[in-house]
C-alpha cells in the first residue's frame, strides 16, 4: 500500500510555504543595485573614448571613400568640415559634408556652387578642434573644404577631434601613400616628405 502523506505535513517538512522572506527580497535588490552602480560607473568612463573613436572612424571612412571615388571617377571630390556651426544650425555640433563631383554638363563648376551632401554631425561632446592642411596650414574655426584629386595625390590633411576630458584623436590622411592613421594626440603634423 502507498504511503499517503497529507499536503500539510509536506509543507511543514520543507520549511514553510516555500516563498521568499521580505529580508531575502531586500538583499537581492541591494545586490542588484550595487552591481548596477559599479557597471554604470565603469561605462561612464569608457563612453567618451568610444564616442571619439566612432567619430574618427566615420571621418576616416568618409575620406577614404571620397578619395577612392575621385580616382575611379576621374573627378575632383572632397569633404567640407564645419568646425564652428552657424546659429541657425545646431551651434553645439560640428559636422562634415561630402562634396560631390561637378555635373557632367558643367565640369568646371566652382566648388561654391556645388550642392553639398548630407550633414554628418559628430557625436555629443565631440568637436573638430582643428584641421591641418598639407604644408601645416591650420584651420581652427569656421569651415574648410579639402579636395581630392583624380590622380589621388592631393587632399592630404589631418583632422584633430576633441572629446571629453581634453582627450584628442587625430585622423591623418596622406593621399600620396594612400594611408589613414589614427593618432591619440593633438600634437600631430606632416613631416617634410609627407603631404
Amino acid at each position: 500500500m502507498k504511503d499517503v502523506t497529507p499536503i500539510r505535513a509536506l509543507k511543514r517538512e520543507a520549511g514553510g510555504n516555500g516563498g521568499f522572506t521580505f529580508f531575502e527580497i531586500v538583499m537581492v535588490i541591494l545586490i542588484l543595485g550595487f552591481l548596477y552602480s559599479i557597471g554604470s560607473l565603469s561605462l561612464r568612463g569608457v563612453l567618451p573614448k568610444y564616442r571619439l573613436r566612432t567619430a574618427a572612424r566615420d571621418i576616416g571612412t568618409a575620406v577614404e571613400q571620397q578619395r577612392l571615388s575621385a580616382v575611379s571617377r576621374g573627378r575632383w571630390l572632397g569633404i567640407h568640415y564645419v568646425l564652428t556651426p552657424l546659429p541657425q544650425d545646431n551651434p553645439d555640433k560640428a559636422y562634415y559634408q561630402l562634396i560631390p563631383p561637378p555635373p557632367d554638363d558643367y565640369p568646371d563648376q566652382p566648388l561654391a556652387m556645388r550642392e553639398l551632401g548630407v550633414k554628418h554631425e559628430l557625436p555629443d561632446r565631440v568637436r573638430i578642434a582643428r584641421v591641418l592642411l598639407a604644408g601645416n596650414q591650420v584651420v581652427d574655426r569656421g569651415s574648410v573644404s579639402v579636395l581630392f584629386s583624380p590622380m589621388g595625390n592631393a587632399g592630404s590633411h589631418i583632422t584633430i577631434l576633441e572629446g571629453e576630458n581634453e582627450r584628442f584623436l587625430a585622423v591623418k590622411v596622406n593621399c600620396i601613400t594612400g594611408s589613414i592613421e589614427f593618432i591619440e594626440s593633438a600634437d600631430v603634423a606632416f613631416q617634410h616628405f609627407e603631404g
